[in-house]
This record gives C-alpha cells, structure tokens and sequence, in this order.
C-alpha cells in the first residue's frame, strides 16, 4: 500500500503567537493581567481588536456613530527631512505616501449612542501607502472600516488597561476624556497594525455604569450630561418669582395707601359738614 505523504503548502503565512492571545488548530485563550474590578463584559470591549464599534453597538442594540473632535496631520518628504504639517491632503501628498515618506495623523474622536459620549478615542495613526492615504484623509473611513474595507485582520497588543484617570501619559488626563467625574472611568491603550497602517490607540470609556445599565444609563436623565442649562433655569425660574413677588408687594402697598388716602379725606370732609 502506498504510504500517505502530507501536502506542504507553501503560501499560508507564517504562525505568530500574539502576546494578547494564543491559539492552535483547537483552542483559542486570552491571557492578560486584567484589574480584579473589571468584569466580564467590560473585558469584551477591552478585548476588542479594531472592532470597538461593532461591540458596542451589539451591546446598546443602536447604532454607533463617529464623531470627529480634532486631528493634525503631518507627513516627512524622507525619513531624513523635517517634519512638516499637511492642511489639506492633496493628490500629490497623498500619491507620495511610502514606508521611506510616511504620514501622521493625531486624532479624537468621540464614539456616541443616542447622543451620548460612549466612548473617547485617541489615536497616531501611521500610513505609507497612497491606497491606505487615499482612505483614511480623503474617503474620511474610520480606524474602524479601515480593516473592514481592506478586508485585513490587525495585529493586536493590548498595552495597558486602567480605572478612574489616565495615567503614564505626556498629556493631561482630562485631555482623554469629555467625563467631568474620572473616578468612574475605564480605559485601555493598545495598537492595531496592518501593513502601511499602524495605529496606536488610548480608549477611555465615561463610566463603568453603562457596562451595568446599557438602556437606563443611556436614557438617563438629559439634565445630567448639561448641569449648566439645568441651573440656568432653575435661576432664572427663582428669580421670576422672586420679581414677582417684588411686583405683587408693591402694587399691594400703593393699593394700600391709596384706600387710606380716600378714607382719610371722606373722613375729614364728614367732619367739616357737621361741625
């Protein structure tokens, strides 16, 4: 009987073990040191690999939507060569894009559901194709569909999680987040990295509640997120009655006086007819 020799296959990409995750052709397992607070479904959403929005709007069952705060763009003409800041993405610029003249993006962008933050995300983006360039500054596609539009899966590495306020980093940390209360935060760095694309990523969600609350923290009270407009009338409401009474007061005393005047004058003129 002829003996079986196995097919080689030449083309598969070569196996690499992620420092976030390992698998075999069997068995899948996450190893990270996670904080002893966070629970299960917030290490879903820490655990996800360019695939934020995705989760969360599965979870929130509503669509999630991007909203842009800021984002500077540079690029080098040579590794050798200053860097020099990019206005508008040009053609020319963007044709220009190589490992050898690289471009740069620092950006925010806030992640809502029904009109409230979910989520602030930080990001340096790396790009050195003109397909990847051509995406991202001109078609405007997020970190997010950039994979889903290239169809490529990204290297992940989680590099640190953490509660309450940002730590380790060169800016503030009420730079990271639009949560005036950071005890109640969550957040994660990591990096995402696909060839002629790399991203390196600080996340921060507002509060650990709407991991517990989803549906009741998003509809929570409109006052909550604008205390100012809240305060805002309930002075100008105090200070409307407050005039009013002001107002009600004086048109009483005139009254007053006035009656007093009349019977102060029938009185007298009584006085001087039987006198």
């Amino acid at each position: 009987m002829d003996s079986f020799t196995p097919q080689t296959f030449t083309n598969l990409p070569k196996h690499k073990m992620p420092s976030f995750d390992s698998y075999n052709a069997k068995t899948t397992s996450i190893s990270y040191p996670w904080p002893t607070e966070v629970n299960g479904i917030e290490r879903i959403a820490l655990s996800a690999q360019g695939d934020l929005q995705r989760v969360l709007s599965a979870f929130f069952a509503r669509p999630i939507v991007i909203a842009l705060v800021y984002s500077e763009t540079t690029r080098q003409k040579s590794l050798q060569s200053p860097v020099e800041q990019v206005l508008s993405p040009t053609d020319a610029i963007i044709a220009s894009a190589s490992p050898e003249s690289p471009i740069t993006q620092t950006r925010q962008v806030h992640l809502q559901c029904a009109g409230k933050i979910v989520c602030t995300a930080t990001s340096s983006v790396r790009i050195t194709s003109p397909e990847c360039a051509h995406l991202f500054l001109q078609e405007k596609y997020a970190i997010g569909q950039m994979f889903r539009r290239l169809e490529k899966v990204p290297a992940f590495e989680l590099l640190s999680v953490g509660l309450g306020a940002v730590k380790g980093e060169k800016q503030p940390a009420s730079s990271f987040t639009s949560s005036k209360d950071e005890s109640r935060q969550l957040w994660r760095k990591y990096t995402l990295v696909i060839p002629n694309f790399e991203c390196e990523i600080l996340e921060v969600f507002p509060s650990r509640d709407m991991f517990l609350g989803d549906e009741s923290w998003l509809s929570s009270s409109p006052a909550q997120s604008i205390p100012e407009l809240g305060n805002a009338i309930a002075t100008k409401t105090a200070s409307s009655l407050s005039a009013f009474k002001q107002s009600l007061s004086l048109v009483l005393a005139a009254g007053f006086l006035i009656m007093l005047f009349f019977e102060v004058s029938v009185y007298t003129g009584g006085r001087s007819r039987f006198c």
